[in-house]
């Protein structure tokens, strides 16, 4: 993955939330805990929310320990390939699944602002810098968040991922 700008990181992620944001925009707390509403699995529209919080929440804690010079704790799922990725879902969603949605939604803001706000306070060489441990996939900051916030040749694009689903859902409403 070639390693995009921290603008153009911060434009993405900032376009999947209000894109996500409009969608939801109008459901209930009815509407947003209806279960197996999303991607013909068990998911609710708030479950998705935490979903991406959580992705969000993560690169958080890997800019954290980058910073101290560990290995982030993502990369333990990611070394495990798609089905780490599948394990780390399984073990964060239900996290969420009991707070109530204004909960969900309050602490999916909070983390989407937090990670923007350390995107765009990061010096160019921090962003730009390697990580310190060696990895095939993920060989600097901005690959490694690139990829725990993206999708499949996505960087930074993880609710467009989510989006046809959640448009499908918000349709069916109607």
């Amino acid at each position: 993955m070639a390693d995009v700008s921290r603008g153009e990181a911060v434009a993405e992620l900032e376009d999947g939330q209000r894109r996500m944001d409009q969608l939801l925009e109008g459901l209930t707390d009815e509407d947003l805990i209806r279960p197996a509403t999303i991607g013909g699995g068990d998911w609710s529209a708030k479950d998705l929310i935490g979903h991406v919080a959580t992705w969000e929440e993560a690169a958080v804690d890997a800019i954290a320990d980058i910073r101290r010079g560990e290995v982030p704790k993502i990369e333990g799922y990611f070394r495990e390939g798609e089905a780490g990725v599948h394990r780390f879902n399984a073990e964060m969603v239900p996290a969420k699944a009991e707070l109530p949605p204004s909960e969900v939604r309050q602490r999916s803001a909070g983390a989407h602002q937090t990670l923007i706000g350390q995107i765009r306070g990061m010096a160019d060489d921090e962003w730009t810098a390697r990580v310190p441990y060696e990895s095939e996939r993920r060989r600097t900051l901005a690959g490694l968040l690139g990829s725990i916030t993206g999708a499949p040749k996505r960087p930074f694009g993880h609710a467009f991922a989510h989006i046809p689903d959640l448009e499908a859902y918000v349709r069916s409403l109607s």
